[in-house]
């Protein structure tokens, strides 16, 4: 079942931005993943992902977000809070 993924984490932009080019998820998406969204809240990033399933994201933060976050902000790295995971009755995208 679909899964909405959402984490506020203490980043700036810049940091955001140097996990997301680690990560590469637009040229090699990983696998069971539908939609990526992040906000910028001034002291804090709120990302939205949109997954297949739980499993799915989980296997992703373990085999590449948190290696990611390690290569892109070494110690500068703030702790990592839950992310909370809501199933979906419904999630599809247009890639036009």
């Amino acid at each position: 079942m679909a899964v909405l993924m959402e984490l506020e984490i203490p980043l700036t932009v810049e940091q955001y931005d140097a996990v997301e080019n680690a990560v590469d998820a637009r040229s090699n998406p990983p696998e069971g993943f539908i939609a990526h969204s992040a906000q910028d809240l001034g002291d804090r990033m709120h990302i939205r992902d949109l997954w297949e399933s739980a499993e799915a994201f989980g296997a992703f933060a373990e085999s590449r977000l948190a290696p990611a976050i390690n290569q892109a902000l070494g110690d500068d790295a703030p702790p990592s809070p839950e992310p909370r995971l809501t199933e979906l009755h419904n999630a599809y995208g247009n890639s036009a």
